[in-house]
C-alpha cells in the first residue's frame, strides 16, 4: 500500500510540474490563474503524501500552499493590476523555494539509496538562476540590452529546469519504490 501511495504521490508532483511547464512562455495557458492553482494544489497534495520519505517534501507542500495563496490573491478581480504585478514578482520567491525543496527531497532519496547527489545540486543552481534572473529583470534600473539578454537566458533556463525537475522526480520515485520493495 505504501508503494502505491508513493507512486501516486510522485505522479501528482509530476502532474503539477507538467502543468507549470505548459504554462511557461507564450502558450495559450500562460495567463490561466485557475490552472496554476490546480498545479500548486496537485504538487502540494503529492508532496504532503510523501512527507515520510523526506522532511523536504513537507516543506515543499507548505510552500505550494503559500503559492496557492499568492495565486488566489493575484487572480482576476481581487487586486488592481499594478498590485497584482508586484505580488506576482513577490511570488517568485516561494516558487524558487518550491523547486529547490523538491530537488532537495529528491537528493534525500538518492542519498538514502546510496547514489550521488551532484545532479540535484546542479539542478538547484539552474532552477534558482532561471527564476532569480526573471526577478532581477523586473527592475527598471537595468539597461535595455542587459534586460533583453537576461530575459533570453531566463527563457531558456526555466523550461530546462522544469523538465529536469520532472525527470529528477521520476528518478527519485524509482529509487524510493525500489527501497520500499527491498524492505518488504
Amino acid at each position: 500500500m505504501n508503494v502505491l501511495k508513493s507512486y501516486y504521490a510522485y505522479l501528482g508532483i509530476a502532474a503539477g510540474i507538467v502543468i507549470k511547464l505548459a504554462m511557461l512562455g507564450g502558450t495559450a495557458l500562460a495567463g490561466n490563474w485557475m490552472l496554476e492553482l490546480v498545479a500548486y494544489a496537485v504538487i502540494s497534495a503529492g508532496a504532503l503524501s510523501q512527507q515520510q520519505a523526506s522532511p523536504w517534501f513537507r516543506r515543499a507542500s507548505i510552500t505550494a500552499d503559500v503559492l496557492i495563496g499568492f495565486t488566489v490573491v493575484c487572480g482576476p478581480a481581487v487586486l488592481p493590476p499594478y498590485w497584482g504585478n508586484i505580488l506576482e514578482y513577490a511570488s517568485l520567491v516561494p516558487l524558487i523555494l518550491l523547486g529547490c525543496m523538491l530537488l532537495l527531497a529528491a537528493a534525500d532519496q538518492m542519498r538514502a539509496a546510496g547514489r550521488q547527489v551532484v545532479l540535484e545540486w546542479v539542478l538547484v543552481a539552474v532552477w534558482s538562476t532561471g527564476y532569480i534572473l526573471w526577478l532581477v529583470m523586473a527592475f527598471d534600473w537595468l539597461e535595455e540590452p542587459v534586460v533583453a539578454q537576461g530575459i533570453r537566458i531566463a527563457s531558456m533556463l526555466l523550461p530546462l529546469a522544469h523538465v529536469a525537475l520532472l525527470v529528477d522526480m521520476f528518478r527519485a520515485q524509482q529509487q524510493y519504490i525500489r527501497m520500499e520493495v527491498d524492505k518488504s
